[in-house]
């Protein structure tokens, strides 16, 4: 569908960074098919939110590596809408999301290579007007400042459920349980099989049966090489015993 009149369309892009949008005094949109502009953006969003993650639309991703747009319907006010626009919508929100920082406290403090990163990634996705681009960074704002709402929103919840006495009672036993581990691993987000394939790159070839005790003592062994606590001793006791064992 055609843009309306070049007054119509300056008027409802007027934006002034903080509260979105607007339509021109006077003037409505078709009710046979509302635009996805109205509200937060995206209806199935507002419909199941808290039944459903936040949308990335990885089947747009798919058709961009593919060299395919998704085309844009708009109506007389220059909105677009239908699954087009909705899909734009849900790109847009998973952009900003990913890639504004939310030091900004504003909208318009977003430096201006950023806004138009955002519209180079709409480009490539969708089939839009060069026109398309003021409207394009004014929906960016809308979905940052929800998205900025939401944390909000989660973090004084999260702040709650932790001072909650329900919390408190978990964390006393977590406590507790953690004061019971004497001998706390070392080996971070690699696990065991990163200890295990050192060994293998030490000695040059794989290894198809690992020295349990040897695996035990480098996963609790500090990266300068130090042993702490009780753990200290009980690899002392391992090293007296393959002493013995060999001798």
């Amino acid at each position: 569908m055609e843009r309306g009149g070049d007054d119509e369309w300056s008027a409802w892009l007027d934006y002034d960074g903080d509260d979105g949008p607007s339509l021109p005094e006077g003037s409505s949109v078709d009710p046979e098919q509302p635009s996805v502009e109205e509200g937060s953006g995206d209806p199935e969003e507002q419909t199941q939110k808290n039944t459903r993650g936040r949308s990335k639309r990885n089947d747009i991703t798919k058709m961009v590596s593919e060299g395919k747009k998704i085309e844009i319907e708009y109506n007389h006010y220059g909105q677009h809408w239908g699954t087009g626009g909705t899909a734009k919508v849900t790109r847009i929100g998973a952009w900003v999301r990913t890639n504004i920082p939310l030091r900004d406290i504003t909208w318009p403090k977003v430096s201006q290579d950023l806004k138009n990163q955002l519209w180079e990634h709409i480009k490539v996705a969708f089939d839009v007007p060069d026109t398309d681009k003021r409207m394009t960074i004014a929906k960016g704002g809308d979905r940052w400042k929800d998205w900025k709402s939401t944390l909000t929103e989660e973090w004084r919840e999260f702040v709650d459920s932790r001072l909650s006495p329900e919390f408190g009672v978990k964390r006393k036993r977590a406590q507790e349980s953690r004061a019971c581990n004497l001998y706390p691993h070392r080996t971070g987000r690699g696990g065991v099989r990163m200890i295990q394939e050192q060994m293998e790159k030490e000695v040059g070839h794989q290894i198809t049966e690992f020295d349990r005790s040897e695996i035990w003592k480098r996963s609790r062994t500090k990266s300068n090489g130090e042993v702490e606590g009780p753990t200290a001793e009980v690899v002392k006791r391992i090293k007296s015993f393959l002493i013995r064992k060999i001798g």
